[in-house]
């Protein structure tokens, strides 16, 4: 709480002593890079978070700018006003949440595409907005209306403008210490794993980009009656890239950096430009150089100078609680391939893949490199689309869904390479997979979900030996290979899924590690009662651990039998001989 409130009444109290400080001009400025800065602020979060980097917020800023204006010039009860300009913020926050979720639906990559699309909507906006003289007023604005509840911009409007650049701040500052906001960083961070922990990743950027689009519109609303006009230029390219320049440079990772960044580069512009006729150059200097060598900007900068003067506290252990259980505990049940092909372009992948497997036990999955073992696996979460053929999961065909609805299925999954995310914590790693398919809605905007331990991972991390119990405050990136492994696996199995995937678990691990994750897959079979499909090229662990032994060779199923029938198959023995370490 105090994170949230300290600096939140230092913004507070700062900005109330602007006006008897440097007067009432100077006030009427920096409440116009106020509003700026709440622009910036969201563009901030959707950046810094997801990675998203909308290229058109004045699309939202300028719309609903222009929509108050027209609710003053019509409409004069108050309260009518205030309601038509919460509609307009709330609309602006639907349609940003529809494009993104159009834009990003079943893609992990589209970034650039969404900025481009950003771009091209507010280039058309401009445009509108100047050839619409009815609507819009023209190239010369639309004016003519008393400010809202007839504040004076040069006097109690500013204080309307200090509360809300306050609140957008609580607001944003709370977020970042929610399951929320854990969950928007892991976007950026990882989203394919955050798809496979059962999140629909194009929702929450979806959400994202909404809160920031209804931030815009609400600045928007508050420009107009600042300004007492609205021009194309509120709704133009040139203000939305400068939106843009002042969150880099104020720092996009930070609440307070976008807005650091609009107050002080919109003044210097305001005090420099018609004095030094380079400013713009200089000002886009400042932009590439921050980009390049401090992406965190001035936020950044000024953060780590005072850690070095505030010695950090260390902080007690949290207080863990039991986690809910998961939404849907589904029994054990038979996985059948029936014909199953997979083509991608002319590369024939998975070629009439057949067999069913028992609803309990270790399957081990070997074969030769290029065989199609992981593509198998692909198919099963839905990372890739089978071309025919039909894959039931407890007699329910999952072959046509997306990743984020494997977990749902009861389908987990590790990958081949250890995929986590490697911006947090491993304890901040296991929350996010400890809310998986436990929380609802309403706890995301609730601290105590943090606080969640599942008793599978409490028993986990109860065991000495596995290397994560004593290093839940330390970043993933510092990690060996082999830890992240075990913090994977952890990760997977946090929702007890009946189908648990594991390609190469022991991958980059040492003897004793290998003993030790060798008895966890064993252990989570045994207290699960469901089914383990694990592709490994160690063939002791496939002695040690395999029920049945599934062995692919060139997309086609060679044997599925017992260890002891597999290996006395000579036609296994001509295409696949195996290893041990």
């Amino acid at each position: 709480m105090a994170s949230i409130v300290i600096p939140s009444g230092l913004l507070l109290g700062t900005l109330l002593l602007i006006p008897s400080l440097f007067g009432d001009f100077t006030a009427y400025q920096i409440g116009l890079f106020l509003i700026y800065g709440i622009v910036a602020q969201g563009i901030g979060f959707l950046w810094g978070k997801t990675g998203i980097l909308p290229l058109g917020q004045t699309i939202f800023f300028g719309s609903t700018a222009y929509a108050s204006a027209h609710i003053l010039i019509n409409i004069e009860t108050l309260g009518w006003q205030l309601v038509l300009m919460l509609l307009s913020v709330l609309i602006a926050g639907a349609i940003a949440y529809v494009l993104a979720t159009m834009v990003f639906r079943g893609k992990t990559d589209s970034g650039p595409y969404f900025s481009l699309i950003t771009l091209a909507l507010v280039l058309i906006a401009e445009q509108l907005a100047s050839t619409s003289p009815n609507i819009t007023g023209g190239f010369n604005g639309l004016s003519g209306y008393e400010p809202i509840a007839q504040l004076d911009p040069f006097g109690n409007l500013y204080y309307l403008i200090v509360g809300v650049t306050v609140v957008s701040t609580m607001l944003l500052l709370a977020l970042n210490r929610l399951p929320a906001g854990l969950i928007a960083r892991a976007v950026s961070d990882n989203e394919p794993r955050l798809q496979l922990l059962g999140f629909a990743t194009h929702k929450i950027k979806g959400l994202v980009f909404a809160m920031s689009a209804m931030l815009a519109a609400t600045a928007g609303v508050l420009f107009a009656s600042h300004q007492g006009i609205v021009t194309p230029t509120s709704a133009g390219f040139a203000l939305s890239a400068q939106f843009i320049i002042w969150t880099a440079v104020g720092g996009r990772f930070h609440v307070l950096g976008p807005l650091l960044g609009s107050v002080v580069l919109a003044w210097l512009t305001a005090e420099l430009r018609d004095d030094f006729i380079y400013w713009e150059i200089s000002i886009a200097a400042i932009f590439i150089l921050v980009v390049l060598k401090s992406p965190g900007g001035l936020a950044e900068i000024i953060s780590i100078y005072f850690k070095k003067l505030v010695k950090a506290q260390v902080s007690e252990e949290p207080s863990y609680c039991a986690a809910p259980n998961v939404k849907s505990q589904q029994p054990a049940a038979t996985l059948q391939f029936d014909q199953c092909h997979l083509q991608v372009g002319v590369v024939q992948i998975l070629k009439g893949v057949t067999f069913t497997t028992p609803a309990q036990g270790v399957v081990c999955i070997i074969g030769p490199n290029g065989a199609g073992k992981t593509s198998l696996l692909n198919v099963i979460t839905g990372n890739l689309l089978a071309s025919k053929g039909t894959i039931l999961l407890a007699e329910k065909h999952i072959h046509c869904r997306p990743p984020y609805a494997a977990l749902s299925s009861g389908i987990g999954r590790k990958l081949q390479v250890p995929s986590v995310f490697f911006s947090m914590t491993v304890g901040e790693n296991l929350t996010v997979a400890t809310l998986a398919q436990r929380a609802k809605w309403y706890h995301y905007f609730s601290a105590k979900p943090l606080l969640w331990r599942s008793a599978y991972i409490s028993s986990l991390l109860a065991h000495e030996a596995l290397p994560l119990t004593h290093n839940l405050a330390k970043q993933v990136s510092e990690l060996p290979q082999g830890h992240r492994q075990f913090l994977e696996f952890a990760m997977t199995a946090a929702a007890q899924p009946r189908l648990l995937l594991l390609d190469e678990p022991c991958a980059g691990l040492s003897t004793a590690e290998t003993h030790l994750m060798t008895d966890l897959i064993r252990q989570y079979q045994t207290q699960t009662k469901g089914l383990v499909l694990l592709i490994e090229h160690d063939m002791s662990i496939v002695e040690a651990l395999s029920d049945k032994v599934l062995v692919l060779h060139q997309g086609q199923v060679l044997a599925f039998a017992s260890y002891v029938e597999v290996k006395a198959n000579k036609d296994v023995a001509a295409v696949y001989a195996g290893g041990t370490k």
